[in-house]
């Protein structure tokens, strides 16, 4: 990528990525690469001209369906298709296979121009692209009439437009950021209007800071003058990059405090794609037959709000510890459970199913018929919580151990663990079957002695 750069500063930004890229980003460029290769290999060895390859943009298995237009030329010289073709196109152009797939051709050479427009028609009108188009339309003149009436309208009823005379009479305070950019525009440098035509935006000078930032302006800051002074151009540049990524992952708009929900009883809502909501605190408030989809929590706390038919569907929570809340008939699948513990809270079938568990201790919290099913847990004890019906299936666990928490009526079947002994637990009708232990407490026996009537372990 080196040599399509021309700004030195930026290269040492690309150079400086490079050499430090975390091993998560190693790992991902390795299939990444290994792909190309391979693909570049079998073109080679098919007798296709893979000079330049490196350089475009490869698209593997990847057809194209119902194309409106061909590809630009341009775009195709710089793209290397393997078996990613232009299939059913509504036009007539581009390459021989192209034209050869096209609805046009495969319809019959029988159907007219008026024919095959109708059937356009028809394809908009089934697909919604023509409302889709209106309301764009739409849009597009009330903001234009929103535009138009910022200024108001004169005499003849025409939109009045910005310019700096009626801004200075009507936004006198207004008038004074007009001319210190009409100041500013006179002082950048060839290199600075340069930058702006290439990339869109240029790294002011100090002095133009000072007169951005400074005691006399209108935008007076300070803080960001004394920070960017500090900063180089290069860690200008790469604070703007790093702004932007972060805005397209959305890391910018999370907001980890949300507002809490007290003395608000939910009741019959679907939660579905509602991080936000399911991260909210919830006191005194009752939950009856809310489900939760889709809807990440962290630091969604559950106090004294008992749960009644609640499931939890690719919904982890973290951060989110229950107390004081019991619950009944909550399955949770799919949603990985970190740091939420679980105190005071009994609870009656609730299932966790290819849930993980990690650091989540239940604290006098007796369970009955809550299995745990394809659900490894780490580091999460079980102290003064018996458990009645809640067998531990293909679930493997480590550093969990059990204190004062008999299960009765229940199983270990097929679950490896480790580091997990048990302190006075002995239950009742327990049964351990494919389930060895390793680097178990000598002091702390996991299989007591028990006769037939209580049970075997």
């Amino acid at each position: 990528m080196e040599k399509y750069i021309a700004d030195e500063e930026l290269k040492e930004m690309l150079q400086q990525k490079a050499s430090n890229l975390s091993d998560e980003e190693k790992m991902m460029m390795v299939p990444i690469d290994l792909i190309r290769q391979a693909a570049k290999i079998g073109l080679g060895l098919a007798g296709h001209n893979t000079t330049g390859m490196d350089e475009k943009t490869l698209k593997l298995i990847s057809p194209r369906f119902m194309s409106v237009l061909p590809d630009n030329t341009e775009v195709k010289n710089k793209t290397m298709d393997v078996l990613s073709p232009s299939l059913f196109s509504l036009h007539n152009s581009g390459s021989e296979l192209e034209k050869a797939t096209s609805l046009r051709s495969l319809l019959g050479s029988g159907m007219t121009a008026q024919d095959f427009q109708n059937f356009l028609d028809l394809l908009v009108e089934a697909t919604g692209v023509a409302e889709a188009v209106e309301d764009a339309e739409q849009k597009l003149i009330d903001a234009q009439r929103q535009k138009d009436d910022a200024m108001g309208r004169g005499p003849d009823g025409q939109p009045l437009y910005f310019t700096k005379e009626n801004i200075t009479e009507r936004f006198p305070s207004e008038a004074k950021k007009i001319e210190l950019f009409e100041e500013l525009d006179k002082t950048y440098s060839l290199e600075q209007l340069k930058d702006m035509n290439q990339t869109g935006y240029t790294v002011l000078t100090p002095k133009q800071m000072q007169m951005i930032y400074g005691k006399k302006s209108p935008f007076k800051n300070p803080k960001l003058l004394k920070t960017y002074n500090n900063m180089t151009r290069a860690q200008i540049h790469r604070a703007i990059h790093s702004t932007i990524r972060n805005v397209a992952d959305e890391k910018l708009k999370f907001e980890v405090r949300q507002n809490d929900i007290v003395l608000s009883p939910v009741i019959k809502t679907a939660l579905i794609n509602d991080p936000k909501t399911a991260s909210q605190a919830l006191v005194l408030s009752p939950a009856v037959m809310v489900a939760l989809v889709n809807s990440p929590a962290v630091f969604g706390s559950v106090i004294l709000s008992p749960w009644l038919f609640v499931p939890l569907i690719l919904s982890p929570r973290i951060l989110s510890p229950v107390i004081l809340d019991p619950f009944m008939f909550v399955p949770i699948i799919l949603s990985p459970v970190a740091l939420d513990p679980v105190v005071l809270s009994p609870g009656i079938f609730n299932p966790f199913v290819l849930s993980p568990l990690v650091m989540c201790p239940f604290v006098l919290s007796p369970q009955v018929m809550t299995p745990l099913i394809l659900s490894p847990f780490a580091l999460t004890p079980l102290i003064l919580t018996p458990l009645v019906l809640s067998p531990i299936i293909l679930s493997p666990f480590v550093l969990s151990p059990q204190v004062l928490s008999p299960q009765y009526i229940s199983g270990l079947f097929l679950s490896p663990y480790a580091l997990s002994p048990a302190f006075e637990s002995t239950g009742a009708l327990f049964t351990v079957f494919g389930s060895p232990s390793w680097l178990m407490i000598p002091e702390a026996p996991t299989e007591p002695a028990c006769t037939a009537s209580e049970g075997i372990q």
